[in-house]
């Protein structure tokens, strides 16, 4: 039994089961099925006789008097879409002429898990054996098949991650429920998504109260060149005259330092270097590094990149497994490389530098494959498929185009992926950098040139892929004359330079998941989360998502970049959450003790992490219930009602992806649905928050429409309409377009 169906059809496909039946594969022997994802989770508090969500409103005090939520024994239950799947594998497991089981489910915990929790929900009495394989190439298959491990070698791994799954479903029903009640509002907590949260917040916060400070810098100009002076790190300043790292504040002891400069004859040049360097070339992509790329280049999020990879990945099969958290390859894939590169250039756009890269040879180094960092899934590549590969026929279909996903996306993201390999197998940059030093009245300028010897991966990679991501500051590209140590150089001019420490960023994206990924840094006992971080790489983007969803956090847009921003709600939440729960510093204690489960020497056990663990709980629960704060929530107002003047206030069913946009008077029937069907019709999309604050405030917005025939797009204006039906007036949409056609409106 596999995870996804197309592992099942690869593995299916080398033993010899060519048979497709409804849900599986058959032949020589043996019947490979698959799991769609999750198919079974932890049942919901009602299966335990806990007030349903839906009762909370109407039955307040029971609810909050049965927090914290700790089942005595927890219940696993069927995903309404994905049960038809699972009695396939039931029915399969209880078969008369089933020996055993192989499981061939990924190889990292939460794949471990998944496989254990379909077995034990369909009563599996048969022996397991566990196959365990990091790619699919025909080679891995045969090794794994013919090395089965026997599944009880991984019982600890599976315990370690049931405490983790059942502390999560305790800690984000217990705590979600109390802070619900408490303050009169939906509010959502969870071990990452809370953490996540806190990242946006804290850097909106900072960047508000942030007061910069004024610094003076010094820029000589010598006969052939520049030198420059940036901060006193020779003690030639009184302490009262500079900041802690030794950038001078005080204008009048710089002018006067430029006036004896300017006096001096000439400086004394005591140090030029020069050194080779090279800069290596990115690793392949992993999805986070995907990801934060699609998000810097093109604006694209999270949630957007992995959907787009799952197209390529599903439906064109042209990507290897997208949800991947690796940058390496495994040994057995090398020999396929260079066929891959081949295959790559079959396509005009990429035939020159796919013959470039195979002219320089194939640099695959221990940057390029490393067996013992994989756990799961290889880094993202690009399949055979790609052979003469007709970009053009991408396409996304129905909810696709709703969610945002259009053609130019997909065809990006292929792109990213195709040029991140070409440059993956290249040289590193190499250079030469010379750095010179002049004194002059006791003080040392610095400047730094480099000078190219070799592109390498930069001949490769577009300008807009580096340029975002090489750090700023580095070496411009310059010579010097002929100098040499001891050497005057006559003065020219020197200037003192007004200069301010600059705020810190807020969020983007790209840079929120960095932080995920980096959350173990500051943290006590955080080296644990070194290399993960908090949450997956398959699971970051809805967690992102899931932010957005709820009204935790929105987007402000300054030029090109789409900035995260924290709400009301989102602001007021990390307000009143305990301060233990919205650090990563939970996640890395859980993930030691996890680590002393998993150890077969270790007597820590399942049972100690669970007591302890709901020791926390009960306190925490506790702690919410006891906090007397007058903090009260302010609602998040979306515009003014166009109709009755009144705030404009959002809500968003759980349930349901649709957000409404309504006036909070009760006696006004004014409202907004991103799912608007006369938008949605036009464009093929819903509508954004940002797009509904517009048509709230000006009445109208244009918005791009595609043309019958599916080919091109043109602009149109929507403009907000009264529109009555049974005695109700409400708000609806018309389009432009119909008016000039003297068509029907509305």
């Amino acid at each position: 039994m596999t995870e996804k169906p197309s592992v099942a059809y690869d593995i299916a496909k080398v033993i010899g089961a060519n048979r497709k039946c409804d849900g599986y594969w058959e032949g020589n022997g043996y019947r490979v099925t698959w799991a769609l994802g999750h198919l079974v989770n932890l049942a919901e508090p009602e299966a335990y006789g806990y007030t349903a969500q839906k009762e909370m409103k109407e039955y307040p005090q029971k609810a909050m008097d049965e927090i914290p939520l700790i089942p005595n024994q927890f219940k696993l239950a069927l995903i309404d879409r994905t049960k038809s799947q699972f009695f396939i594998i039931k029915k399969l497991i209880h078969a008369d002429d089933t020996d055993y089981i192989i499981n061939c489910g990924d190889m990292g915990p939460e794949g471990h898990i998944l496989q254990w929790f379909i077995r034990l929900m369909a009563n599996c009495d048969k022996p397991v054996k566990r196959f365990c394989a990091t790619s699919m190439t025909e080679e891995a298959i045969h090794s794994a098949m013919q090395n089965l491990r026997p599944e009880q070698e991984f019982s600890r791994i599976i315990k370690g991650e049931f405490c983790k799954k059942k502390a999560d479903w305790i800690l984000g029903m217990s705590l979600s429920r109390v802070e619900t009640l408490k303050y009169h509002v939906p509010i959502s907590v969870g071990r990452v998504q809370s953490p996540t949260l806190y990242f946006v917040v804290k850097r909106y916060v900072d960047v508000k109260n942030w007061q910069p400070t004024i610094y003076y810098t010094l820029d000589l100009k010598l006969s052939d060149f520049h030198v420059y002076w940036d901060k006193d790190t020779e003690g030639i300043f009184l302490e009262k005259d500079k900041t802690s790292d030794g950038k001078i504040i005080n204008s009048n002891v710089i002018e006067s330092k430029v006036n004896e400069i300017r006096n001096a004859e000439y400086g004394i040049v005591t140090n030029r270097t020069t050194l080779r360097k090279k800069i290596e070339r990115p690793q392949l992509y992993d999805i986070a590094e995907l990801q934060r790329d699609a998000n810097r280049i093109y604006g694209y999020t999270a949630s957007q990149t992995l959907a787009a990879a799952q197209i390529l990945y599903e439906r064109y099969k042209i990507l290897t497994y997208p949800r991947t958290d690796s940058k390496y390859l495994t040994s057995d894939l090398v020999p396929y490389m260079n066929k891959r590169i081949q295959q790559i250039g079959s396509i005009e756009k990429y035939q020159k530098k796919a013959e470039r890269v195979l002219q320089n040879g194939l640099n695959i180094d221990h940057r390029i494959v490393n067996d013992q960092k994989i756990t799961d899934h290889h880094a993202l590549l690009v399949t055979e498929k790609i052979q003469n590969f007709d970009i053009d026929s991408l396409t996304p279909q129905g909810n696709e185009k709703i969610e945002g996903i259009s053609k130019e996306m997909l065809q990006n993201i292929l792109d990213l992926v195709i040029v991140r390999m070409l440059v993956s197998f290249s040289e590193a940059y190499l250079f030469e950098e010379t750095i010179i030093e002049v004194q002059i009245c006791g003080m040392t300028f610095c400047t730094k040139g480099k000078k190219t010897i070799r592109e390498g991966y930069r001949e490769i990679e577009d300008k807009k892929y580096f340029i975002t991501r090489e750090a700023p500051g580095k070496p411009e590209e310059q010579t010097f004359p002929d100098i040499k140590e001891g050497m005057r150089m006559s003065i020219e001019a020197c200037y003192c330079c007004r200069k301010e420490t600059t705020a810190p960023k807020l969020h983007t994206e790209a840079t929120l998941l960095t932080a995920m990924e980096n959350a173990g840094t500051n943290i006590e006992n955080g080296k644990i989360l070194k290399g993960k971080g908090i949450g997956t790489q398959a699971t970051r983007a809805a967690i992102i998502k899931k932010l957005f969803e709820w009204g935790y956090i929105t987007t402000e847009k300054k030029g090109n970049i789409n900035y995260l921003i924290p709400t009301n709600k989102g602001i007021f939440i990390i307000k009143v959450l305990p301060k233990d729960l919205y650090s990563p510093k939970i996640t890395a204690d859980w993930e030691t003790r996890i680590a002393k489960i998993v150890d077969p020497d270790d007597p820590y056990t399942d049972y100690d992490f669970m007591r302890e663990f709901e020791q926390f709980i009960t306190e925490k629960v506790k702690e919410v219930k006891n906090n007397n704060t007058e903090i009260i929530y302010k609602k998040e107002v979306y515009g003014k009602c166009p109709w009755c003047g009144h705030n404009i206030y959002r809500y968003r069913n759980p349930n349901k992806p649709d957000v409404i946009y309504y006036c909070s008077e009760k006696n006004c029937n004014f409202f907004l649905k991103t799912s608007d069907i006369t938008v949605r019709t036009w464009t093929g999309k819903n509508l954004t928050e940002q797009q509904i604050c517009t048509l709230i405030k000006d009445g109208s917005i244009v918005l791009t429409c595609r043309k019958k025939t599916g080919n091109g797009t043109y602009r149109e204006r929507f403009q907000i309409v009264k529109k009555e039906k049974n005695g109700r007036v409400f708000a609806n949409l018309r389009c432009e377009f119909n008016d000039k056609k003297g068509q029907k409106k509305g």
